[in-house]
């Protein structure tokens, strides 16, 4: 019985073997259709051969020739630099590498003098104090988190314990896409919030993923080799009133700063994290910058790596960095070389659920010299403070966890902060 099941089943397969070689014979007999010359190629009026053609000429040494000659000229044409690509080399920042030496590095960088936390007049600001209701917080946090029907391929996971395992790749929604939609939100809560009160009084113009360039040169680092700040903040926010631009300290207030030393790294070099490239296009780049408009703020957001995450030092220096090129493409726009008065510029950074808040007020442009410099720039930060606790990246939000009002408001007095605090 069982010999009789072994022999059927090697008979129908010699029979699934016969068809599969009708089948392929009888594609094979097929004939494909003729090539045709292109159109496209027959208007370049260049020689087309037969591929046999070719070697009955007696000349087919000079058609050889040529072709070698046609092909070199060719690859010449592909090495010639491109109109805006220069030769002179410079330092590249683009935020794709961490900062060393984090806060004092980005401080040394920007020639600024560091305020921890924002000032006590911006914080308790009457047109701050915004009617916005905590569930309108988490609804825009879910938004970004949990109701975004995107589908994308997520980043393979990896376990820093159990290294060695392959999970299975999902679709979701990438991390810097839902940042990017919490901050849109909390964004427009404070636009909408500020005209309901009547705090706001001038319009705002939003742009989206606009790319940021500055150049820079001169000083103790950058008199050789310039610096290019580079960035694509996800909102650039401008208004055509001069007043979002107001410092927040006064002369006298600038003069004590300018008295306190630069932070000393030795023997860090504050330029060991920028890569090193040709300048391409040192002409400034700023979405807007024919408009009488001026820069309100920028706001973008990070994914950390998941082998290599960064600090809360470099993440807070990568935003000092990126506040600065706003702050200087601000004070150059329309040709302008020289600083004629203060101005400020916001930032804001959202990573892993925390926001790093800048206020970077930009007092000189003149990059870092030797021995004493007569004015520095200033910097107020707010360091990682966590607004909420997000989920992993593979992992479903269904309510937000830990949610930080205090840190929302901060966010709010950094926005609607307009003017100088003191007087003098």
């Amino acid at each position: 019985m069982v010999f009789r099941k072994y022999r059927a089943v090697k008979q129908w397969g010699k029979m699934d073997t016969r068809i599969f070689k009708e089948i392929y014979n009888s594609r094979n007999k097929r004939k494909m259709p003729a090539f045709e010359v292109p159109e496209a190629v027959k208007a370049l009026g260049v020689p087309i051969f037969e591929p046999n053609e070719v070697f009955t000429f007696s000349n087919r040494k000079n058609l050889v020739e040529q072709a070698r000659v046609e092909a070199e000229s060719e690859v010449r044409f592909l090495e010639q630099l491109h109109p805006l690509q220069k030769s002179h080399p410079a330092y590249i920042f683009e935020g794709a590498e961490p900062m060393s030496d984090g806060i004092s590095q980005a401080a040394l960088l920007t020639r600024s003098v560091v305020r921890h936390g924002l000032p006590e007049t911006i914080l308790h600001n009457s047109a701050a104090k915004l009617e916005i209701d905590e569930e309108m917080v988490r609804d825009s946090i879910l938004h970004g988190e949990r109701y975004n029907p995107t589908l994308e391929k997520l980043p393979e996971r990896f376990d820093p314990v159990m290294f060695w395992i392959r999970h299975h790749r999902l679709h979701g929604t990438p991390v810097i896409k839902r940042n990017n939609i919490i901050l849109n939100n909390l964004l427009r809560h404070v636009i909408l919030g500020g005209f309901r009160t009547q705090a706001l009084e001038h319009s705002f113009q939003v742009n989206r993923d606009s790319p940021l360039s500055v150049y820079l040169s001169g000083g103790q680092y950058f008199s050789k080799t310039p610096l290019v700040l580079r960035a694509q903040p996800h909102l650039t926010v401008q208004s055509p009133n001069s007043t979002v631009t107001m410092p927040w300290a006064g002369p006298i207030d600038v003069q004590s700063a300018s008295a306190e030393p630069l932070p000393d790294i030795y023997p860090i070099s504050p330029v060991i994290d920028f890569e090193t490239d040709t300048i391409y296009n040192d002409d400034l780049l700023l979405t807007r910058n024919e408009q009488q408009t001026h820069v309100h703020s920028v706001l973008w957001s990070r994914e950390q790596d998941q082998k290599y995450p960064w600090t809360s030092e470099q993440n807070m220096a990568n935003a000092i960095l990126t506040t600065y090129a706003a702050a200087v493409a601000e004070a150059t726009r329309n040709g302008a070389t020289e600083l004629k008065k203060p101005i400020l510029v916001r930032g804001v950074q959202l990573v892993n659920g925390r926001l790093d808040l800048v206020a970077m007020q930009l007092n000189t442009l003149k990059p870092t010299e030797n021995g004493e410099n007569a004015e520095k720039n200033i910097v107020w930060i707010e360091k990682g403070l966590r607004l909420y606790k997000p989920k992993p990246y593979y992992d479903q939000m269904e309510v937000v966890d830990k949610l930080d009002m205090d840190v929302f408001h901060k966010f709010v007095a950094l926005m609607l902060g307009f003017g100088a605090p003191h007087a003098h």
